[in-house]
């Protein structure tokens, strides 16, 4: 497991807090709302740095913080300290990653008291916005579901609010025990997600299972998919003080439902799902298998819940799967899009529930509705529609390469080598599930001759 350290500056001036929102098409945590700062690079130098309030800090560290501050900011950090703007730099918190992140990070926090608000010049490349705000007020923002942070940033802001010249408020990192429980993340606030170990698709090895609703409106968990009883335990353990009302599936894959209706029986819950993903699950699995649950059938337009208050609607999202449903309140301030993306990996659309045209009109439906936040059942909520317009936009090309390489004679397999020459040779087989479904796609469409 690959740590990467990295380091945040936190300036802090009358009281107030200067946070950015990362632009949403950053790879790592697109789209939010964090301190300014990056990760350590091998060339940031071991030496004491040379310069008041620095050089008693660790010498890395410090010139990554320097050097990422002048990067994203515009703003020389030893000249403001020499021309007395700063009153004090120290180390307060620190946090690391939970093991369930494929690149685990380990943040070090420096505040940084200045004593009249810099000007900084952010970086556009990096950075959609800075603003300047009082930790209450940041806080009030996430409560509102406004905000998109990681858990360690709204703890940090907590500690600050509470005690605001504290000295050291502590490791901040997520504790969980992994052996015993499932963890349980809240990026943004109302949504919890528990990413359960699943029987998924590589490289994805997790299914997040979303559990939501006011209090007073149905508590219900989105996707529960263990990959074993054991996990299942786990998540039992994990929900033991919860009230949960029912379970919602958003689609037939066993990645999204295996061992579900063990869940619902323990639990005592009934199972709400789509229509044609009841017809695809008993195909599969037989017919006793939702044996002894009550069963709800929902689809586009039903109310699922409430969340802050709005009501949860329905909304059908053929493509990968014909009874793929999502989620989202009426402020589409987030969206659960279960595989229409995927966070980790590339989705796979194959035969018979598959339909390449049927996924590009549901990607287009949901740019259009614009959410603010998009939370995907593999990977982490990203914010705004970047990755689902960076994902259309990458299918129409895949689909121009196909259309060539089958004009100019080629045969699947050697499609398949062509454009995937390097994929991991498990996973050739969902790539040659998506070329069909693109010449299936270009059949219909007329710029390929039928079978």
């Amino acid at each position: 497991m690959k740590i990467i350290d990295s380091v945040a500056a936190v300036f802090f001036c009358q009281s107030e807090v200067f946070m950015v929102r990362r632009q949403a098409y950053l790879a790592a945590f697109p789209g939010y709302d964090a301190f300014p700062g990056g990760k350590i690079e091998q060339s940031d130098s071991s030496d004491k740095y040379p310069s008041p309030l620095l050089n008693q800090l660790d010498g890395r560290q410090v010139h990554a913080l320097v050097r990422e501050i002048r990067e994203e900011l515009g703003y020389d950090l030893p000249t403001a300290i020499a021309q007395g703007q700063v009153s004090t730099i120290k180390l307060v918190a620190r946090a690391q990653a939970p093991a369930l992140i494929p690149v685990r990070f380990r943040l070090f926090f420096y505040r940084i008291e200045v004593k009249t608000r810099p000007v900084f010049h952010v970086d556009a490349g990096e950075i959609a916005a800075g603003t300047w705000a009082r930790p209450q007020q940041l806080l009030a923002q996430f409560t509102a579901g406004d905000a998109l942070m990681v858990p360690p940033l709204r703890w940090f802001l907590e500690e600050l609010q509470r005690d605001p010249l504290a000295d050291d408020y502590g490791d901040l990192s997520p504790q969980f025990d992994e052996d015993l429980s499932v963890p349980r993340l809240e990026q943004v606030s109302g949504l919890q997600i528990l990413p359960v170990p699943s029987n998924s698709i590589p490289p994805s090895l997790r299914t997040n299972a979303f559990f939501l609703g006011d209090p007073g409106a149905p508590q219900v968990l989105v996707d529960p998919s263990p990959a074993s009883l054991k996990v299942l335990e786990k998540l039992l353990r994990t929900l033991q003080t919860d009230r949960v009302d029912a379970i919602f599936l958003t689609h037939h894959h066993p990645d999204h439902h295996q061992h579900a209706p063990e869940l619902a029986r323990r639990l005592q819950v009934p199972i709400w799902l789509s229509a044609d993903s009841y017809a695809r699950i008993l195909v599969g699995h037989g017919d006793a298998y939702f044996a002894g649950i009550a069963l709800k059938f929902m689809g586009e337009g039903d109310i699922l819940t409430s969340w802050k208050g709005e009501a949860i609607h329905i909304y059908a999202l053929p493509g990968h799967d014909a009874g793929q449903l999502g989620l989202a309140p009426i402020s589409l301030r987030w969206f659960i899009v279960g595989d229409l993306i995927q966070g980790l990996g590339t989705v796979v659309i194959a035969a018979p529930e598959g339909d390449m045209a049927s996924y590009f009109a549901t990607l287009e439906r949901v740019i259009a509705l614009d959410p603010a936040v998009i939370a995907p059942s593999h990977g982490m909520p990203m914010r705004g529609t970047y990755r689902l317009s960076n994902t259309l936009e990458h299918r129409r090309q895949r689909e121009e390469d196909i259309l060539a390489l089958t004009r100019a004679g080629k045969t699947r397999s050697e499609i398949l080598d062509d454009l995937y020459h390097s994929i991991d040779p498990r996973l050739r087989p969902f790539a040659l599930a998506n070329i069909d479904a693109h010449l299936v796609k270009l059949r219909q469409e007329g710029l390929l001759p039928q079978k």
